[in-house]
């Protein structure tokens, strides 16, 4: 245990520090902070949820939903059984209510849990694997600068970074083999035009 409260501190106090010498890091970080607040996953839950509409994946749609807000759910439960305190300068970020909400990162939670399920549903209607690809790099690019975001802006140990990882991760893979489990849409059965059937005749004997 010392040893990752020591690997805590030294990583904080890195970033801290280079925060402090490199004051434009913030400028570049300060959006994905912001992004990756309630309002920004909210909205990429939101687009997933289209997404999924748009293919005819209403159970999938759904089902993304539940697994969101369960994972809104599961972060408080642990934040009340762990109330972990976050780095001392983050009160000038969260503001002083917020200063017990350290374990998992809630912003890295549910930010990649986003893009994790944009990117369940973007899945089969990308076609080519240089698309899927794109999307893969994409998203980790974005979670990186994310989580960059928690450390230069002080506002979460590594311990809590790691942890909102493995918890978007675990519960991305579990919405994705649910969505995996619904059956497509069925289709329509064709009805044959009966104006075309009266003028076909009878058929011919053979």
């Amino acid at each position: 245990m010392d040893v990752i409260e020591n690997l805590d501190v030294g990583v904080y106090s890195h970033f801290e520090y280079q925060s402090k010498k490199y004051p434009f890091f913030i400028d570049l970080v300060q959006p994905a902070y912001h992004v990756s607040g309630y309002v920004g996953v909210c909205v990429l839950l939101l687009i997933a949820v289209v997404l999924f509409f748009m293919r005819k994946k209403v159970l999938s749609a759904i089902v993304s939903a539940i697994i969101f807000g369960a994972s809104v759910g599961l972060i408080e439960a642990i934040r009340r059984l762990v109330p972990r305190a976050r780095p001392s300068d983050a009160i000038n970020i969260v503001g002083s209510e917020d200063m017990t909400g350290s374990y998992p990162s809630r912003s890295v939670f549910l930010f990649m849990l986003g893009v994790i399920l944009i990117g369940v549903a973007l899945w089969p209607l990308m076609d080519r694997n240089w698309l899927r690809s794109a999307y893969v790099v994409s998203a980790a690019l974005l979670t990186v600068w994310v989580c960059m975001s928690q450390f230069l802006l002080t506002t979460n140990f590594l311990t809590d970074i790691i942890g909102g990882m493995a918890g978007a991760g675990a519960m991305g893979w579990l919405a994705s083999r649910l969505v995996e489990e619904e059956p497509p849409p069925a289709e329509s059965p064709v009805v044959p035009n009966s104006s075309t059937a009266e003028g076909a005749g009878p058929l011919p004997a053979a």
